[in-house]
């Protein structure tokens, strides 16, 4: 009995040596290989031979593989044919590379058209001949979450991402790091890979810049048009071509550091919001401000707000010869320039309409396409606009007009809080030299030494051999027709102004723009007539005309209260009467010696005769032998013994009521037009019926200087930049700020430094309440 079982152990453990087949399905246990065998049959989801092996190992041991046999057969551990081993994956070149799953003893699993089906290579002779290799896959250590998640959602792109919608998708759930729904804006944060690691954000350059997470070994998953995909950058020569590098994240990336300070201050400033109207970290940058800000922080010098001097001033620069700290400009859609600042490898800081952010040149494909050149600003050309180079200049007009750098500019201002262009060069010159110019500009371009002529073609001429630093420069058609604007020139094709465009006192460089207004310049230093005071202005542009009894108007001639009395209706308006004695009569007597400029003086001659008092002891006044004429009293004998005594007069301007009643309709409903609601208003508060058409409308009242608008005066506006056709009015209330109605509603807008609204406004007219 013990012989006989120990018989039938010894034939069994014969039969597990000898019989092979039997021996290795008790020593193989691959998940693979099994799973492989439980599907063989139809082939009821349609795979791919490498679409079946990727199922598998998905499946069985939770290892994502390429989908393709090529790549599967890149990315795998090479072994020998004698080496396989149950779950390997085999590969066959027919017309196209195909994938299975190794069983034993040659067998394998595969898709053909029979199904999922078994063969074997050791007994078929076309899978022998067509074998084309084995490659081994280990489970897989993905120790990245941000990879881990990627290869997780492979499949459909059920939100329809795109590629970098997807990336930040996945590094925001996987991580917590907040990247761009932009591949070009992820691209420029981040740390460069160099050594590519799982998680890492790879990136390829196809008709737009994508971006993708790399898993290993060559592979990442991106969104394609098949939906969430992997791909392997080293077994596609299309993505491997495309492919432009990979960043690294941190959460807290900022970025990179750069030896250049304006380049340093640009980035510090990532983030700040964009304010059209904006000049300051606080208030929120336009492109123009905020080069601006940047260099006048860094360097001191008072660069131009606007793009299209700003390249104008500085050193032309292509695009392959660009420094960090360059500036780099483009076209918008309205055909405008706008400007950033160059940070280096074709990247560029600039404010958009999401705020200040860091561009790249070709894959931000909106500023690739509109890019227009660069510009450098040389130490020689910031010293031109930086204040300090003038602070101790010998010219005393330049040294006191640094003094007003930065004073916001107000249309109409005459404080020194905030003031316009002539009010600025009048201040100067009264500082500097105690000459006394006319308030309005074209009012000073009357009077004092004219250096060029109005019609000088000024690019045909070097400013610097015909000008000194202090002449004063003047331009016509900036505002309205004729003189409308005036500047002190500082030399090297730089000047200093109060300008709307830039919404203060500044220095700038005589663009384009300036040179084709320009009208010509003056001197003003050996003036004596104090013509600051609008009466002595009007006063002296009358002399020589003739005298006339009972005349009134330059045209007819003058008498004594004749001219007096025109003098004051043209200066502020002010309703003096007729005759010497009713103007003595109607004033406030002031002490001789207190009389200023502008007040009127009284003589006794067979009646009583007034005259403009202009300073220094002079006066102007119709005279009935030589008309129109300044008279010293120091030296006269005549007059001064029949001096009678002085008066005053209040000639202050009161506030409009039409004004006043615009301004409590602010914020209402109007379903008509501007010149509708001008109509409104001057009926109501002064009971003036006014045309209802704008065409109409502007050809009621006087035309006026911009620079002369009083409260309740009318301001008119084209639709489009530097246009002459009106479209819109608005009523003058003081300040810089007009209203009238935009979209169904009665607003109040400020024109000061509003460069849309300057560049819109056409004249302002006075509407005579009488």
């Amino acid at each position: 009995m013990q012989r006989s079982v120990l018989l039938v152990f010894f034939n069994l453990l014969l039969f597990f040596v000898l019989v092979p087949g039997f021996a290795a399905a008790e020593e193989w246990n691959d998940p693979a290989a099994e799973f492989a065998l439980d599907m063989v049959g139809s082939n009821e989801q349609g795979f791919l031979t490498s679409e079946f092996v990727q199922y598998v190992y998905e499946e069985s041991k939770s290892i994502s593989l390429p989908r393709y046999a090529r790549d599967q057969q890149q990315i795998g551990e090479e072994i020998e044919r004698s080496e396989l081993q149950p779950g390997d994956v085999v590969f066959f070149q027919g017309t196209n590379m195909m994938s299975g799953i190794y069983i034993n003893d040659g067998r394998f699993v595969i898709v053909t058209s029979d199904g999922i089906s078994e063969r074997n290579m050791e007994t078929s002779e076309y899978w022998s001949s067509a074998y084309a290799g084995a490659a081994q896959f280990t489970e897989e250590n993905i120790d990245d979450s941000a990879a881990a998640m990627a290869l997780e959602e492979l499949g459909e792109n059920q939100e329809g991402r795109t590629t970098a919608e997807f990336v930040q998708y996945v590094y925001e759930e996987a991580k917590g790091i907040s990247l761009s729904p932009s591949a070009a804006d992820q691209w420029i944060r981040g740390e460069d890979a160099s050594e590519l690691q799982s998680g890492d954000v790879v990136f390829f350059q196809g008709t737009h810049l994508m971006s993708g997470i790399y898993i290993n070994n060559g592979r990442f998953v991106i969104v394609t048009s098949e939906g969430i995909s992997e791909r392997n950058m080293e077994t596609s020569e299309y993505w491997s071509d495309i492919y432009q590098g990979a960043k690294r994240y941190s959460g807290e990336d900022a970025p990179p550091h750069s030896e250049d300070e304006i380049v340093e201050l640009a980035r510090d400033l990532i983030g700040t919001p964009y304010n059209q109207s904006g000049s300051s970290p606080e208030e929120g940058f336009n492109t123009g401000s905020f080069v601006y800000y940047v260099y006048k922080d860094v360097t001191g010098s008072w660069l131009s707000r606007q793009a299209s001097p700003q390249l104008e001033a500085g050193k032309s620069i292509e695009r392959d010869e660009l420094q960090p700290g360059d500036l780099v400009f483009f076209e918008n859609d309205e055909k405008e320039l706008i400007s950033g600042i160059y940070s280096g490898d074709d990247q560029f800081v600039i404010a958009t309409s999401s705020g200040v952010e860091e561009r790249h040149l070709d894959y931000h494909t909106y500023y690739a396409e509109r890019f227009i050149g660069g510009a450098r600003y040389t130490e020689e050309i910031l010293g031109k606009s930086n204040p300090e180079t003038y602070r101790d200049h010998n010219n005393p007009i330049i040294r006191e007009a640094m003094n007003y750098i930065g004073t916001p500019y107000l249309m109409t201002g005459s404080t020194l809080d905030a003031f316009d262009c002539s009010f600025f060069v009048q201040t100067v010159f009264r500082e500097a030299l105690d000459v006394y110019l006319p308030r309005i500009s074209y009012r000073q371009w009357k009077v004092g030494e004219t250096i060029l002529p109005e019609g000088t073609d000024i690019n045909a001429i070097d400013l610097d051999e015909e000008l000194q630093a202090g002449d004063v420069l003047y331009f016509s058609g900036t505002w309205q027709e004729g003189i409308s604007h005036t500047a002190i020139y500082l030399g090297g094709d730089y000047m200093i102004h109060a300008t709307g465009e830039e919404g203060q006192t500044t220095i700038s460089y005589m663009s384009e723009y300036w040179r084709e207004h320009f009208t010509g310049a003056k001197r003003f230093r050996d003036l004596a007539i104090q013509y600051d005071n609008d009466a002595v202005f009007e006063a002296h542009e009358l002399v020589g005309t003739e005298y006339t009894l009972g005349g009134t108007t330059p045209d007819e001639g003058f008498d004594t209260g004749g001219f007096v009395q025109y003098v004051y209706n043209q200066a502020w308006p002010y309703d003096l009467p007729r005759y010497g004695k009713q103007q003595w009569e109607a004033g406030t007597e002031i002490p001789r010696d207190e009389a200023e400029p502008g007040d009127i003086l009284f003589f006794q001659g067979t009646s009583i005769i007034p005259a403009i008092y202009i300073g220094n002891n002079q006066m102007i006044v119709a005279t009935a032998s030589k008309g129109v004429i300044v008279i010293n009293l120091t030296t006269s004998d005549y007059w001064s013994s029949r001096y009678m005594g002085a008066r005053t007069y209040d000639t202050k301007v009161e506030e409009s009521e039409a004004a006043q009643l615009a301004e409590q309709y602010v914020g209402e409903s109007f379903n008509e037009t501007s010149t509708m609601f001008m109509k409104q208003i001057y009926a109501e508060a002064a009971g003036i019926d006014l045309p209802s058409n704008v065409e109409e409308l502007r050809e009621y009242g006087s035309n006026l200087h911009i620079e002369e608008l009083q409260s309740g005066d009318l301001m008119f506006f084209s639709d489009t930049e530097h246009g002459t056709d009106p479209v819109m009015v608005g009523i003058y209330v003081g300040e810089g700020t007009f209203i009238t109605v935009i979209d169904g509603k009665i607003v109040s807008r400020k024109i000061n430094n509003e460069v849309y609204w300057i560049n819109r406004l056409i004249e302002g007219r006075t509407i005579s309440t009488e």
